[in-house]
Order: C-alpha cells, then structure tokens, then sequence
C-alpha cells in the first residue's frame, strides 16, 4: 500500500522533529547537569566579576548563542509543521501537539518566569542582588524541567511507529 503525499510530509516532519527533539534534550540535560551549575557557581563562589568580563567577551566574539538558537528554531518549525500534518492526516494530534511544540512549550515558561531576564542580566552583569538569587534559585529547576519536557517528548514521538505499527496489524 502506497502512502499519501500528506502521509509521507508527515513522516518527514516526524524524523526532523524527532532527531531535533534527541539534540534538545541533550542541550537541556547538559545544562542541568553541568554548564547551568557552572555559571551557578561562578554567582556563588564569588566570581561573579570574572563571569561577567569573560561571558561577555566570549558571547560577543563567538557568536556562539545564536548557533545555539538554531535547533530550536529547526525544531519550532518542524513541530508546527509535525502538528499541522497530524491534523490533515488524522493521526496521533494530541502527540503532535504535545511532543511537536515541546520547544514552544519550554520557550513560553522560559518567558513566563522570566529565567530569559535573570539568566541575560546575571551573564551580563546588569542583575542586582534580587535579581541574581532568583536566577540561582530557579535556573537548575527550570532547566531541568525542560529537559523532562524533552525526554518525554521523544518517549512520545518514538512511540508513534509503535503505535503505526500496531494498527496497520
């Protein structure tokens, strides 16, 4: 049996998402567990200062940040485009959209407890005191949490020719 050209887009944006969301969880459970604590520790052994004079430095020649971005940006796109498909062929939707906007999902609760304002101003050097002890108090949780989103948003787009499989039986 020969699959619709919306079935095969479907499985393109699958592979895309899917290998995208491995890189991602990847990027998250190697924040939680060793850069996010690095830059937690510059804050709390007192070495804010060098923090600020190297990270800066280093941000503004490498432009290391924005290569960073683009896997999240590749995996927005490729998961709307997962969803949109999940919607014209009629299946797995509800994975679609959980799995699929994984990046919209961790991106909106970046926002929402504005880790993106702590992180950027301890980094930078323009965070007061409050401002530093939110983000050591939140970035590691908030990290982690994305990488739990991630992992189990690749548990849930692997489990899709699982369960293609056992319909087709």
């Amino acid at each position: 049996m020969r699959d619709s050209p919306a079935m095969r887009a479907f499985w393109t944006a699958w592979v895309a998402t899917t290998m995208l969301t491995g890189v991602l969880s990847g990027y998250m459970v190697s924040h939680s567990i060793m850069l996010g604590r690095f830059f937690d520790w510059f804050v709390e052994s007192g070495n804010l200062d060098l923090l600020h004079r190297t990270y800066t430095v280093f941000r503004a020649a490498s432009g290391a940040h924005l290569t960073y971005d683009i896997p999240l940006y590749l995996h927005l796109a490729a998961g709307i485009c997962l969803v949109l498909l999940a919607f014209v062929v009629k299946r797995h939707r509800t994975i679609a959209v959980l799995a699929g906007l994984s990046t919209w999902w961790t991106g909106s609760i970046f926002m929402v407890v504005d880790l993106d304002e702590a992180e950027d101003g301890v980094l930078t050097g323009v965070a007061d005191p409050a401002m530093t002890q939110y983000y050591l108090d939140i970035n590691i949780p908030v990290h982690a949490t994305f990488a739990a989103i991630y992992l189990c948003s690749m548990a849930l787009l692997l489990a899709i020719p699982l369960l293609e499989l056992r319909r087709r039986r």
